[in-house]
């Protein structure tokens, strides 16, 4: 049974300057590089706040489908998902924002198509962090 709230925490540690590139970490995990990405004048060479949003709507869809393929005793050989994040000029606004990210899903070495798919398209539906979002979201779903 799940219990809510859920409550996650992260933290991020910086030195001033644009140039320099920090960490982000949670509980005891290792820490990641992270930097603003040259298409914002920074050096890149590590994870963008760009980066990691696309990556949580993905990790989020793959974490979903896994729990429900476990729930539903259904089994696939790999999930692999890749987002592409658009920031763009916000319409009638002076600000920019991350007003779309096309999704693709590819899942392989299914044990049953038909079930795989709609258990993927539940988790899309389901994802908690893909639902919390405002921007455009595309999926495309490939099965095999």
């Amino acid at each position: 049974m799940l219990k809510f709230p859920m409550k996650f925490e992260v933290q991020a540690t910086a030195s001033g300057g644009i140039d320099s590139r920090w960490s982000s970490q949670t509980d005891l995990l290792p820490p990641i590089p992270t930097a603003i990405p040259p298409e914002f004048s920074g050096p890149g060479g590590g994870y963008s706040p760009e980066d990691l949003f696309a990556l949580s709507v993905v990790n989020c869809v793959i974490a979903t489908f896994k729990v429900y393929c476990e729930k539903a005793k259904q089994t696939f050989q790999e999930i692999q998902g890749k987002a592409t994040l658009t920031v763009d000029k916000i319409p009638g606004e002076v600000s920019f924002g991350m007003t779309q990210i096309n999704m693709t899903f590819h899942v392989s070495g299914s044990s049953n198509p038909e079930k795989i798919k709609s258990l993927l398209e539940a988790a899309i539906k389901d994802c908690a962090v893909s639902n919390s979002i405002k921007s455009g979201k595309t999926f495309n779903i490939h099965v095999s």
